[in-house]
């Protein structure tokens, strides 16, 4: 491995941002402390990456949006909605935004792109594209997605979850599935975690076998994991991780004979285009697409001239759309729910 932006910030005995701001030529640095940076850069015979250089040697005001290529970015998919929402604010102040896809094998084409910084969307984003950046000293801010140390706009994947399971135990059920595509994917995950916590909250016991998953980028999916849950059980409702696999769910239910909500109440996540031309239209929870693409730029604009400034973690919260798939009360009279349940 080279000599990186690290090495020199050691050497120096300043930040790797200092060191991003001496090389890239901007403005605020000491003469002394210039002169002590490209001193250690000079001994150490560092190199700066072609990419990085590229990324940030002019103000161009241009900034890159990139996703992982198997990702849609049509206008009614999920970051292609996130896309819209960046253009449009980043237009506001100025600038311009290009759009690029990465594959696992190709992390990055953008060496003839002059873009200031970069927007991640997905949380397949390869890790080592991240990591490269970060030391690289590029501008960048991850969406739907967040590792440590790094500036990233996440969804409430969490608390979502959390509300859509304890509306499912408001209306009176206790056996309570859960369904996602693959449990490896860093979103599914988290709501994983908000529904396990929903359901301890409220006095309800974790069950294994009331949770399935399909397979990982399979189309019907959602129809493998619900056929994998009918065979171990029978729950009265369930939460799946997002709307496709949701709507994908809800057939293999049908042709097992059940009624949907009658015999059993589904929840999605997401609240696409999908969600309330479903049969019946789902309930399901709302993730602001807008606000993560206008959140995202602004963040990214700000570290551009602020390059020293803190990581931060924006999280944008969720909000349940009560539609058909979930009923209505299973009983008349339903038992109290904990006085801390929710807190």
């Amino acid at each position: 491995m080279g000599v990186t932006i690290h090495d020199v910030a050691k050497r120096a005995g300043v930040s790797p941002a200092t060191v991003s701001r001496v090389l890239n030529d901007r403005p605020g640095i000491r003469a002394e402390t210039r002169e002590r940076v490209l001193k250690a850069a000079r001994e150490l015979g560092y190199i700066p990456d072609f990419s990085a250089r590229s990324l940030a040697t002019k103000r161009t005001h241009t900034l890159g949006f990139l996703v992982h290529a198997r990702h849609s970015l049509s206008s009614h998919s999920f970051y292609g909605q996130v896309l819209a929402a960046a253009e449009k604010e980043a237009r506001q102040h100025g600038y311009h935004l290009l759009f690029s896809t990465v594959h696992d094998e190709a992390p990055l084409m953008l060496e003839e792109q002059r873009v200031e910084g970069l927007i991640l969307a997905g949380c397949d984003i390869p890790r080592a594209l991240i990591l490269h950046l970060k030391h690289s000293g590029v501008p960048f801010v991850l969406v739907d997605n967040h590792l440590p140390g790094v500036n990233s706009i996440v969804i409430d994947n969490e608390g979502g979850a959390y509300e859509a399971v304890s509306h499912l135990i408001r209306l009176g059920h206790r056996e309570i599935g859960f369904l996602c595509e693959w449990m490896e994917d860093l979103s599914f995950a988290e709501r994983f975690a908000g529904y396990k916590r929903a359901l301890q909250d409220h006095g309800l016991p974790y069950r294994p076998e009331l949770v399935a998953e399909g397979e990982p980028r399979t189309p019907g999916s959602g129809y493998i994991a619900a056929q994998r849950l009918l065979q171990k059980a029978r729950p009265s409702a369930v939460f799946v991780a997002n709307d496709l696999t949701a709507v994908e769910a809800m057939r293999a239910f049908r042709e097992a004979g059940l009624d949907i909500p009658k015999d059993i109440a589904v929840v999605g996540f997401d609240d696409g285009d999908l969600a309330p031309v479903a049969y019946p239209p789902l309930t399901t929870v709302r993730v602001f697409r807008d606000a993560l693409g206008i959140q995202a730029v602004r963040r990214l604009l700000y570290i551009i001239e602020h390059p020293s400034t803190p990581p931060l973690q924006i999280r944008v919260f969720t909000k349940l759309i009560i539609r058909e798939s979930c009923g209505t009360p299973l009983h008349a009279q339903l038992p109290p729910m904990p006085a801390d349940a929710g807190a």
